[in-house]
């Protein structure tokens, strides 16, 4: 049986940074990814050569310094692509676009400010603690569809000791940047000539202790490695863990997921009207936003992603609402494309339930990172895989 220092299980933004500190530390590193391409949650979609669109995550920033550091080391710091600044726009009932400065009421806001600047965010979820800070009206009417275009889910319920968290910068990147062939190309490069090995269209079956530590099972069978990092969905870690690790994976299993429904279109420029923007955000609507492709214009083409609500339409009528909303005809679409999109719901109690999952972790040879743990995005993911591949190098004997 081969046998490694670490498999990494998830060929995402966790697990490929984890893999990259862990090798980098002199570690063989074996990651395993059971799609048939790298990203995870970033997913491009390349329907030409030259065009690409994003269908998951969409926008990265120096704030994420640990992918950064990964990317520097593989020496394509300098590939990145600075997005124009472009903004969001609500998208009205009547078909207009609008300012999101049009929804704040400036007097509620000025009333409710001095009061709920100074309440701490652990305990609150996000609707209670940016209504106390902005106002109820202002947090109905701008954040709460704001936020839900961002995660394409509602987060009201999220904690908000989970959101705009302060992280690092690394100067040396564009504040907004994306990569050639979009973000799954920055991940791909990850991958590209490293250190440790990548190894795509593996599903991983199952998950036992064994003597040395961990044999992982693979339908070409079961490798051996003394310690692993689960870079995994929240409910596919569950269900590998049962087995060997029942207390941590009922938790893990009763976590809350969320979906949305991405149709990704490309049209030539010239047929729809709507101005250059960064997205729309559907208040009331039956997408949680339209993210586009214009802040890495194109001679050409224009595209645009909708994340739509989950089960409100089937895939004509989708094609048929983003039709309306572009102002062209769905025969105008050059190319289409559906995806769905799962995420973690967590709720305002996950913060406390994470920090009693990591004490369970304490001195094991078993890391878990990804978006369910400490936050969403792809800087929050590269954070948790920094600190969680430390604790396994700190513990060589494992």
């Amino acid at each position: 049986m081969d046998t490694y220092d670490c498999i990494v299980i998830g060929g995402g933004a966790s697990g490929l940074v984890s893999a990259a500190r862990l090798s980098r530390a002199g570690r063989r590193v074996l990651v395993l990814e059971a799609a048939d391409r790298l990203g995870g949650c970033i997913h491009t979609w390349r329907p030409r050569a030259d065009f690409w669109l994003e269908l998951g995550a969409h926008t990265a920033y120096n704030s994420y310094a640990p992918l950064l550091e990964a990317l520097a080391d593989r020496g394509r710091l300098g590939d990145l692509l600075t997005r124009e600044k472009l903004g969001y726009r609500f998208f009205e009932k009547d078909g207009a676009t609008t300012s999101p400065m049009k929804r704040l009421s400036f007097l509620e806001a000025a009333l409710s400010i001095p009061f709920g600047i100074g309440k701490a965010k652990a305990g609150r979820d996000v609707a209670e603690w940016f209504g106390g800070l902005l106002g109820k009206g202002n947090y109905r009417r701008l954040l709460s569809p704001a936020f839900a275009a961002v995660l394409s889910q509602s987060a009201d319920a999220f904690p908000a000791e989970w959101l705009f968290r302060r992280k690092p910068r690394m100067k040396a990147a564009p504040r907004k940047y994306t990569f050639p062939g979009g973000l799954q190309g920055l991940l791909e490069a990850l991958a590209e000539g490293a250190p440790f090995e990548t190894r795509v269209g593996v599903p991983v079956q199952s998950l036992a202790r064994t003597g040395a530590g961990f044999g992982v099972g693979t339908d070409g069978g079961e490798i051996g490695c003394r310690q692993v990092v689960l870079a995994v969905p929240v409910d596919a870690a569950a269900s590998l863990l049962a087995p060997a690790y029942p207390d941590l994976a009922r938790p893990l299993a009763a976590y809350p997921m969320s979906s949305s429904e991405a149709l990704g279109v490309v049209l030539d420029a010239e047929r729809t009207k709507l101005p250059a923007v960064a997205g729309l955000i559907g208040a009331d609507d039956d997408f949680f936003s339209v993210v586009t492709r214009d802040p890495v214009p194109h001679d050409g083409l224009r595209g645009f992603t909708f994340h739509f609500r989950p089960g409100r339409l089937e895939r004509e009528g989708k094609i048929a609402r983003a039709a309306r909303v572009l102002g062209v005809a769905p025969t105008d679409f050059i190319h289409v494309r559906e995806t769905l999109n799962r995420l973690p719901a967590p709720g305002v109690e996950h913060p406390r339930r994470m920090a009693e999952l990591d004490a369970r972790l304490a001195g094991e040879p078993l890391a878990l990172v990804g978006n369910y743990l400490n936050g969403l995005s792809i800087g929050d993911c590269a954070e948790r895989a920094v600190s969680e591949t430390d604790r396994l190098l700190s513990s060589p004997g494992k």
